[in-house]
């Protein structure tokens, strides 16, 4: 039972690696995306306040 688990956190190690990179995409992604929308939000702010 011990080698099965082993073998089971050593298999684990390399897919939660390979998930890192995936995982920080995402983030950059979803990083860029609020400032893009903060950008947005503020030039339709502005502009209302201008008319």
């Amino acid at each position: 039972m011990f080698t099965v688990n082993f073998r089971g956190r050593l298999l684990r190690i390399p897919l939660l690696s390979a998930e890192a990179k995936p995982r920080a995409a995402r983030k950059l992604a979803r990083q860029r995306v609020v400032v893009r929308l903060e950008a947005r939000h503020a030039l339709e702010t502005a502009a209302l306040a201008a008319d």
